[in-house]
């Protein structure tokens, strides 16, 4: 496991330097995207290879109702994963490089979902009394591969913007869903029946769409020694 307080280097930066393009060892940045919003740090092995090692944190509250396996619900927190990055990138010109590496998390995706009304789950109806908060996990590995295509040279000297396209491997997760608060045990009886039936029917959902999760970040960076 990668030493993450290493990763956790940071740095404000807001303006743009006019210094000359020439090459450093160090570089060090700042990132937002679908990996959160959190520091970067690279090293340069060669003029061409680049180790770059990262965090991301996604403090996400949105207030919205949407439909999810079956049910209709208002979100009330979405918990996202704090990532943990660490690969190589592989300059084939100045700035254009092609990456790849890990992704790190200890944590999971997890949805925390309310419903003033009632709850459909497998075939069988629930009120919101009985249920209280739903409480959707998906529940995927703690290290995946990624790779990417970037933009931007994070050990060249002076103050400039970075970009990555790309994909994480996450595989199909497993979801595991439980209530918190309802007047119906979540551990047995109906209740746990159906939400295990529930789980296993998307399955198929989670194996379709859930398997990839995309790379898009923005950040600004400066080659430091």
């Amino acid at each position: 496991m990668i030493d993450r307080r290493a990763l956790a280097l940071a740095l404000a930066v807001t303006g743009v330097s006019t210094a000359p393009a020439e090459a450093q060892t160090l570089g060090l940045g700042g990132r937002v995207g679908t990996l959160g919003l959190g520091p970067e740090a690279a090293f340069s092995l060669t003029e061409r290879i680049v180790v770059r090692g990262g965090m991301g944190v996604t403090p996400v509250e949105p207030s919205l109702s949407v439909n999810v396996i079956g049910i209709d619900f208002a979100f009330e927190k979405v918990e996202l994963p704090t990532w943990y990055n660490l690969g190589i990138d592989l300059y084939l010109n100045g700035a254009m490089r092609l990456g790849g590496g890990f992704l790190f998390k200890e944590d999971d995706f997890r949805l925390t979902a309310v419903s003033q009304t009632s709850y459909a789950i497998s075939s069988q109806t629930f009120t919101s009394q009985e249920i209280g908060k739903l409480i959707i996990v998906l529940d995927s590995k703690d290290r995946v591969p990624y790779a990417l295509l970037g933009f931007g040279k994070h050990t060249t000297a002076g103050i400039g913007l970075f970009v990555d396209f790309g994909v994480a491997f996450l595989g199909a997760p497993d979801i595991l869903l439980t209530t918190e608060g309802g007047t119906l045990p979540n551990d047995t009886g109906a209740l746990r029946t159906a939400l295990d039936d529930e789980a296993a029917g998307a399955g198929d959902v989670s194996s379709r769409y859930l398997e990839y999760w995309p790379i898009l970040s923005l950040g600004l960076r400066i080659g430091v020694g």
